[in-house]
């Protein structure tokens, strides 16, 4: 089991590791929450809290473990920003022949066009048609190494 867990991607690694992580201090506070908290209120928060970050690290590791993730490499050739605040709002990648629309969920700020980016996404993750360009239904990780002289 341990040597399936290496060979994972670092990026899918590393979102496992947060949300388990993020599962543990919630268990944490809300065993703290129960010793001290009068209402049931803030412990049932926790607990859902707990249930929801569990979840979603077992479904992540489940998905990675049975092969269902699929592997998305291409160079960014643009990157779509929000008017006011100039955040990356959309990445552009080139695979192969196709260009790829992916939207930007989180922080994600060290993107350039030239970068070479992997994005892992679920085997059933909804591929559409949109102007031209394949746009991404969703995301699990994203990696992301600088220019092109990675490839």
């Amino acid at each position: 089991m341990k040597e399936k867990l290496r060979e994972l991607p670092v990026a899918i690694q590393k979102q496992v590791i947060i949300r388990y992580g993020a599962a543990a201090v919630s268990l944490i506070l809300l065993v703290i929450s129960l010793l001290m908290a009068e209402d049931p209120y803030l412990p049932l928060s926790l607990a859902l809290i707990f249930a929801f970050f569990l979840f979603s690290a077992s479904q992540l590791l489940y998905l990675a473990l049975s092969g269902h993730l699929i592997e998305i490499s291409g160079e960014c050739i643009r990157l779509e920003r929000t008017p006011i605040r100039r955040r990356p709002k959309a990445l552009y990648l080139q695979v192969e022949t196709q260009v790829v629309r992916l939207q930007i969920t989180g922080t994600l700020r060290n993107a350039e066009p030239g970068d070479l980016v992997t994005v892992y996404a679920s085997d059933s993750a909804p591929v559409y048609e949109n102007e031209g360009y394949q746009q991404l239904g969703g995301y699990l990780a994203i990696n992301i190494q600088r220019g092109r002289e990675s490839q």
